[in-house]
């Protein structure tokens, strides 16, 4: 990909108005501070698609949508980052320039626009060999295709002859054009014998040409269907600089605007699948390419919708495929997505279940496919007897990876618990054995420990009404180390557990930061240190995103407002909020930015918020010190600094 310095895109990014580049094809009303309007991505009567010319960003809280302006034209009209980023500077009157690439970058640039032309110029010969072909096109109708059908997915036919395509690109002696065709996996070379000619064929030969095409549209790799009996009866394009099978899905540039208006993708196994079902009115097909369901298949489908079903022949390869389409599936898990596993009976396929029961028979087996959960516990029970201690832990056995690849979501908890039901053991247990973050019981406190300990120790009380504060000097009676024994112990056992910070305090700072990403360029490591410190108490995927986040407001550039106040320029805010949305913790961001976005929160009140945060962290932080002394001094192990170190911090937080 060509190299775009990331200063021409900040500017760029600062020169457009978000509101009227998604305003030219979505009809946006005014709502207080921001835009409103009907989600491009997604069907919907009420308008929950929200723009803010402030923050210059969108988000839908239907279907969670969301991005600059770049990411608009990327996601509505296809395009890739690049050519979006062209397609915005044209509408701003801008020339995109270059940073200076390598020889290699120029020649791998240089071979991928070569392979698209030729795969664009076969995939049109191919659709004109079809309308030549009686027998194929009797083929198609005899599957129920109609011209319409073979229009939208672009199918053509490749005859039966050993070097048809001569006819596009000229000779395959040619040795720059059969390098090409190579390259592309169009042709074949074959083993060179001494001083024998290059054998040079075509690939696919006598087979129905199904186009893999790119979220823009472009042409990538073939799959190919032969019309008689033969094996493979499907053949696809090998690997290519343009085309990667565990990174495209089939028929998902023909089906976007049918998955977001049906709300739903049907992920099948084959290409006449997806045409067949497209013909019997479900247009929202999509296919993996002959090869597992991988995780990035799982990504590219979860940004078109929230739900999923995945359908499989119900045989034992089926099987295997939908546990390795589970597994892809939960490290991405969401509480708001939904994915289901559809198992036909081995005799049908989906476009035979459809032609045998029809269309609303196919689509109550779609409702009624087996949940996520549900099949989970399939597979980790599969085979083990639930009756017997060996079965039950067997079961744990198997469910164990599974659990730990998700995310620590809601729906993970429902899952432990219901396999702890299942499984008749505890879900303390059961997350114990898994390595799961366990919240500690409650801790079974004494008379003494049930009362909460001041800060001002010394403070007088009903045992010693005589006492005056051992924090204002002196050692006085009431002080913990001048106590008896068996006070001493009393004093520190009503601090042994020591104060959290709130557990929402990290997503307090999270959630200023991603909106006022210069409060945390200006932070000092004190308060760094505090705000991971947070983090790390509520999980390590807050901690991870903390991380993050607060590198990437390290490089953030500021720019003086109309009052002379620093703050983050647009187009460096849509690229930090980018870039935060792509990141391996994007769902748990997710959660966050629907949280705050459409907020009109001010940068004072943001400010006061963060420095309150810090203040309640900085507090818990001394009485967990002032927890660590007073064990030492009922210990008997505190020392004379210890003791001192004490007072201080009960003279602290006496005015916190």
């Amino acid at each position: 990909m060509a190299l775009i310095p990331q200063s021409f895109i900040a500017d760029l990014l600062n020169r457009v108005d978000i509101v009227d580049v998604v305003g030219q094809h979505v009809k946006l009303k005014k709502a207080g501070a921001n835009f409103q309007g009907l989600c491009p991505f997604h069907s919907e009567k009420s308008p929950s698609f929200s723009v803010s010319p402030n923050k210059q960003f969108y988000h839908c809280f239907g279907c969670g949508a969301h991005g600059s302006a770049i990411s608009f034209l990327m996601e509505y009209s296809g395009l890739g980052y690049v050519d979006a980023i062209e397609e915005l500077a044209r509408s701003a009157g801008l020339d995109v320039p270059r940073e200076e690439r390598s020889a290699n970058d120029v020649a791998r640039q240089q071979q991928a626009m070569a392979l698209s032309e030729v795969m664009s110029s076969a995939a049109d010969w191919y659709r004109q060999q079809l309308k030549g072909s009686t027998r194929a096109v009797e083929y198609l109708k005899g599957r129920g295709l109609t011209g319409e059908i073979a229009k939208r997915y672009a199918l053509g036919y490749a005859p039966d002859g050993w070097q048809g395509l001569e006819s596009v690109f000229g000779p395959y002696s040619n040795d720059e054009i059969a390098k090409t065709l190579v390259e592309g996996g169009l042709i074949i070379q074959g083993e060179q014998a001494e001083g024998a000619p290059v054998k040079r064929y075509d690939r696919f030969r006598d087979r129905i040409m199904f186009p893999i095409r790119n979220p823009k549209g472009q042409t990538i790799g073939f799959g190919g269907r032969i019309l008689d009996q033969g094996e493979p009866k499907y053949l696809n394009s090998p690997e290519t600089p343009l085309f990667s099978k565990g990174n495209t899905l089939y028929g998902l540039f023909e089906a976007r605007q049918a998955i977001r208006a049906k709300e739903y993708v049907l992920v099948c196994e084959g290409y006449m699948d997806v045409v067949a079902l497209a013909q019997l009115g479900f247009p929202n097909a999509v296919a993996t390419l002959g090869t597992a369901c991988t995780a990035n298949h799982v990504r590219m489908l979860l940004r078109q919708t929230d739900k999923v079903v995945f359908s499989f022949d119900g045989d034992a390869a089926g099987q295997r495929a939908a546990q390795r389409a589970l597994e892809a599936c939960l490290p991405l898990m969401s509480d708001d997505k939904e994915i289901r596993f559809l198992f036909l009976p081995t005799e049908h396929d989906p476009d035979s279940y459809v032609r045998a029961y029809g269309e609303a028979a196919f689509e109550k087996v779609i409702k009624e496919a087996m949940s996520l959960s549900s099949f989970f516990f399939k597979v980790a029970s599969e085979g083990h007897e639930l009756t017997t201690p060996e079965g039950r832990a067997q079961t744990h056995h198997a469910a164990k990876p599974l659990l730990l690849s998700m995310p620590p979501i809601a729906l993970r908890t429902q899952m432990l618990r219901e396999l702890a039901i299942r499984t008749n053991t505890t879900p303390a247990e059961l997350e114990s054995f898994c390595g799961l973050s366990v919240v500690p019981a409650p801790v079974q406190t004494s008379p003494y420990q049930s009362a909460q300990v001041r800060s001002n120790y010394g403070q007088s009380n009903s045992n010693n009404s005589g006492n005056t504060n051992a924090m204002s000097g002196g050692n006085r009676q009431g002080a913990p180390w001048q106590a008896s024994k068996g006070s001493a112990k009393r004093v520190a056992t009503q601090v042994i557990e020591p104060p959290k910070a709130p557990m929402d305090l990290a997503e307090q700072i999270l959630r200023v930061l991603i909106q006022f990403p210069h409060l945390g360029k200006a932070l000092n490591e004190t308060k760094r240190a505090l705000a991971l410190k947070a983090a790390e108490q509520r999980s390590a995927n807050a901690l991870t995103l903390m991380t993050d986040l607060l590198s990437q407001c390290d490089q953030v550039e500021l720019i003086a407002d109309e009052s002379g106040k620093m703050t983050v320029g647009a187009g460096s805010f849509a690229m930090f909020q980018d870039q935060l949305s792509r990141s391996e913790l994007a769902s748990m961001y997710e959660v966050l930015r629907k949280r705050i976005m459409g907020s009109d929160v001010e940068l004072e009140g943001a400010s006061a918020d963060l420095e309150g945060a810090f203040s309640k962290l900085e507090k818990a932080g001394l009485k967990q010190e002032m927890t660590e002394i007073a064990q030492k001094i009922a210990g008997g192990s505190a020392s004379e600094q210890d003791k001192a170190r004490y007072r201080e911090l009960g003279e602290k937080l006496k005015f916190a």
